[in-house]
């Protein structure tokens, strides 16, 4: 079963009424600055630190993000609280864990380690969200574009962004439930910019004798044993973002892992096989802007995991479902 150490893996390795519309200029703006935010993000090379902080917990780290040639590379370390240290490329995530001396690596398409935010699709985001520019500040020095983020039903969070006013990139963030609280927070305190990284930036710092590895490997599961999933009743605006299936490092179970997206907000869906012996977290549970909510069907755990509101997530689990029209 995926226990709540695992979930946390998944996400570090995450009120206008409905028809309201801002004049379409402001949106036009908005998709612009959120274009500007998305490329940065990816194609920026930086070294910063940030403060991160949800329901009263606060945490600093350092993050390093590399682009060659459209070939991604980053580091994440935690300056405060459990030493650990995320190294990220194309095509894996290694998480380095020296209290615990292990080292993980997952073999799957990074999703959302960067706490700069990376919209998927700016498609249709007018019709859940409206937008408006609030006008300039500063963060860690350098001027802000402040843009404001509404969600037009219950079903995902509000967003404030802060963004670099000359690339783009995204200095600050507030992430807002239903009630208007904020419940998550990022904002950078320093920040340096490269035209070419330098390539000792991305080299781990933690090192560690006795450390055990644990890898991530594809599935080579037989087609006539292949089960596929879906969600049957989605949220408003949700699309699958991706599907893969892997082999969990730390016990070798077989996992189906779905990525939903509305363009902001990204949800994953995991389906495994219950084991009577090791029995997982069934209900729900929420950590600042992360709700979880899982259950037992069919001799199956299925576990959903979102940046979105408790009501988002139960509805997807409850509406997994074996997909007939692909199984074999």
């Amino acid at each position: 079963m995926i226990s709540k150490r695992q979930m946390g893996g998944w996400l570090l390795v995450a009120t206008l009424l409905p028809g309201l519309v801002f004049a379409a200029d402001e949106a036009n703006t908005a998709h612009y600055w959120l274009q500007r935010m998305s490329t940065a993000a990816h194609r920026l090379n930086y070294e910063g630190t940030f403060v991160y902080s949800y329901q009263g917990h606060m945490e600093t780290m350092r993050i390093v993000h590399g682009d060659d040639h459209g070939k991604e590379r980053e580091r994440l370390l935690s300056l405060s609280g459990p030493s650990r240290e995320v190294l990220r490329d194309d095509k894996k995530v290694t998480c380095i864990l020296p209290d615990d001396n292990q080292v993980v690596v997952e073999h799957t398409s990074p999703n959302r380690l960067n706490p700069v935010k990376r919209p998927n699709t700016l498609d249709g985001l007018d019709k859940f969200y409206a937008f408006k520019e609030m006008g300039g500040e500063r963060v860690a020095g350098f001027p802000a574009v402040k843009l404001v983020i509404t969600p037009r039903d219950r079903y995902r969070y509000g967003h404030i962004f802060w963004l670099h006013k000359g690339n783009g990139l995204l200095l600050r963030s507030q992430l807002e439930n239903e009630e208007g609280k904020v419940v998550e927070q990022m904002m950078f305190t320093s920040l340096r910019l490269f035209r070419k990284l330098p390539a000792k930036l991305l080299q781990p710092e933690t090192k560690g004798h006795g450390i055990t590895w644990q890898r991530d490997l594809p599935a080579a599961t037989p087609a006539h044993e292949e089960i596929h999933w879906m969600v049957s009743d989605l949220p408003p605006g949700f699309v699958l973002y991706n599907h893969e299936r892997h082999i969990m490092p730390s016990n070798h179970a077989k996992v189906d892992h779905m990525i939903f997206s509305d363009g902001l907000a990204s949800v994953s869906v995991f389906v495994e096989k219950e084991k009577g012996n090791h029995p997982g977290f069934v209900g729900s549970s929420g950590l600042g802007a992360v709700n979880v909510y899982a259950r037992i069907a069919k001799g199956y755990h299925i576990t959903v995991v979102g940046e979105v509101p408790a009501v988002t997530v139960r509805q997807m689990a409850d509406s997994v479902v074996e997909d007939n029209g692909h199984k074999r």
